[in-house]
C-alpha cells in the first residue's frame, strides 16, 4: 500500500527512498505522485493518502 511506502521512505530513506536499496522503493513518479498537497514528501501527505482512501 502506498501509505506504507511513504512512511518507509521518510523513515528508511536509504532503504526506500527515491535511491533506497529495496527493489521496492520508492520513484520518482511515485514521489510526485504522493505529495497530495504539493509542499514535498511528508507524514501529512501519507496521512492524506489514507483519509482519502477511506473516503473522509
Amino acid at each position: 500500500m502506498i501509505v506504507v511506502l511513504v512512511m518507509q521512505a521518510l523513515t528508511t530513506p536509504d532503504k526506500y527512498g527515491i535511491n533506497g536499496l529495496s527493489d521496492k522503493h520508492l520513484t520518482p513518479q511515485g514521489r510526485i505522485n504522493a505529495d497530495m498537497d504539493g509542499s514535498g514528501l511528508t507524514v501529512g501527505d501519507a496521512n492524506a493518502i489514507q483519509n482519502k482512501l477511506l473516503n473522509k
